[in-house]
């Protein structure tokens, strides 16, 4: 859902009541991407742990796969089947 669908919801009676509802939408829609449509409120709330520089996620993602090349599973063995009753 896009900023637009967003504010439709959240202040659809704001947008009712208001005299011209198309510019008040803009409005509404401006002021919502200022404060909600950006990685870095994401990131400071903790929802996102990092935010990577675009010219940075190759080398970050080859570093992930590379430590995860040699990973194994650690699972204990299973103590029991479970059967049918």
């Amino acid at each position: 859902m896009g900023p637009k669908g967003a504010v439709e919801i959240l202040f659809r009676r704001e947008i009712e009541k208001a005299a011209d509802s198309e510019k008040e939408t803009e409005r509404l829609v401006q002021e919502y991407v200022e404060k909600f449509a950006h990685p870095y409120v994401a990131a400071a709330r903790g929802y996102v742990d990092d935010v990577i520089d675009p010219r940075d996620t190759r080398p970050r993602l080859i570093h992930a796969l590379e430590v995860l090349k040699t990973k194994r599973d650690a699972n204990p063995p299973r103590k029991h089947g479970n059967i049918p009753l």
